[in-house]
């Protein structure tokens, strides 16, 4: 999970961020920090000077970052500062790409304006409760003067506040500040999780692995589909309560399959696992599904699928709609229920099954689609899978909150998946393996 905290200068951003990575056992990530190595660049030292001249430097003949702040603020739509602005950001953009990863908390005020803001991620806005508190301390903490800060303040982003999960006022009293942390602590404890294992078909390269999702929380384990290598991003050693639902039994959604029925048997012997894994399986092809049943060196129940049954247990709810794929396997689509909220998993399907996916996914929170194809090869309107397009016009057609694509041709560069369902539909996202959302 990574964590974007943004707000004006001074409204105490980095001091909330720097707390709650602390207590999240995160990495802190503060991007103004970061941002100051350019002015020891040399090549942009140079290119700085060949837009603004010498006389932004000090009396040691040392760039003043003040005076050069002074222009950029007061002069935000010339060339030379759009110039600057377009040259900071790729130097930022470059070094950001290295150090973000899961578990990191980002602090920087311009990240709703980057390519960051688009991805999988939690985001909380700091606002001031008091901005003569805020002024004040900008100018001591800055060494500038008002005018300078009011200068800046003009130059601040106006945020969306639509966009953000979290939305904190700060009374600059640090009581304030632990109780927003705890807040936002409890929240990612207790929230249900969608975790990406496996996103690629027919097969995985380097640190992929096949189709795989896992929801969970602290009641429960739920695994949609089991592809060959996703079971190395499972917590293998915790398979108590763990249930599994099998989209269609094309080897490569169902394969690690074994692997999990096997280890829950030697768990068992190792008086590691009291409960046995459920799994819900299709039962056609007949051989594929008597051979996994058939199965001795296991701990599970198989519970052959029901199209339309609403299957009940722990805190949530799983329904399976029957979808149009291949001739030899029966392929369903799957509703998660869970604290009120909506995932849908399509598993492999034909845009055939457009408008049975569309009402099944209804105002869905999540929908995990498959993108198999791009339209820009020229495949058929209705085959046995979705293009990244297709899956978008289910998105918008269902009016789900969120569209994760997967079912990825491993040579593709997902990019063009991206690009391709973001013309129609606006909140996409490239599933991608070890990513989790909170639901």
């Amino acid at each position: 999970m990574v964590i974007y905290v943004t707000g004006k200068s001074g409204s105490g951003k980095s001091e909330f961020s720097k707390q709650l990575a602390k207590k999240l056992n995160y990495n802190y990530i503060n991007v103004d920090k970061i941002s100051h190595k350019i002015y020891y660049n040399p090549t942009i030292l140079k290119k700085i000077y060949e837009l603004f001249g010498t006389d932004i430097n000090d009396a040691n003949g040392k760039l003043n970052r003040k005076k050069l702040g002074y222009i950029i603020f007061s002069e935000p739509n010339s060339e030379r500062v759009k110039l600057f602005n377009n040259l900071t950001l790729h130097y930022i953009q470059n070094l950001l790409d290295k150090i973000i990863s899961n578990n990191s908390v980002v602090d920087w005020f311009f990240i709703p304006q980057t390519k960051y803001w688009q991805r999988n991620s939690l985001k909380i806005l700091i606002k001031s409760q008091n901005d003569h508190i805020r002024i004040n301390q900008l100018i001591q903490r800055d060494n500038v003067s008002e005018e300078y800060v009011k200068l800046r303040d003009k130059q601040s982003i106006n945020y969306n506040e639509n966009d953000f999960d979290f939305i904190f006022f700060n009374n600059y009293e640090n009581n304030s500040i632990k109780e927003n942390i705890l807040t936002v602590f409890n929240f990612i404890n207790s929230a249900t999780r969608l975790t990406i294992l496996g996103t690629q078909s027919p097969y995985a390269k380097e640190n992929n692995a096949c189709p795989s999702f896992l929801i969970s929380n602290n009641k429960t384990q739920l695994l949609l589909d089991c592809g060959s290598g996703s079971h190395r991003f499972f917590n293998i050693n915790n398979m108590n309560n763990l249930t599994i639902a099998i989209s269609h039994l094309h080897r490569e959604h169902y394969n690690d399959l074994y692997n999990y029925m096997y280890t829950s048997f030697v768990m068992q012997n190792l008086s590691k696992q009291t409960n046995p894994i459920k799994i819900y399986l299709p039962t056609e092809p007949f051989n594929i599904y008597q051979d996994i049943k058939n199965e001795k060196l296991t701990f599970s129940n198989i519970i052959d699928i029901e199209e339309n049954k609403i299957y009940n247990f722990d805190n949530l709810k799983i329904q399976f709609l029957k979808t149009q794929h291949s001739n030899d396997v029966l392929s369903y689509a799957t509703k998660v229920t869970i604290n009120n909220k909506t995932i849908i998993y399509t598993g492999d399907c034909s845009y055939a099954s457009k408008q049975d996916i569309i009402k099944f996914a209804n105002n869905a929170n999540i929908l995990i689609c498959e993108s198999s194809f791009l339209t820009s090869y020229g495949f058929q309107t209705e085959c046995n899978h979705l293009t990244a397009l297709q899956a978008a016009e289910i998105a918008k057609e269902a009016n789900v909150d969120k569209l994760i694509l997967t079912h990825f041709w491993p040579e593709e560069n997902v990019e063009n998946y991206y690009n391709e369902a973001k013309q129609i539909f606006n909140k996409v996202f490239i599933a991608k393996e070890k990513d989790s959302y909170l639901v």
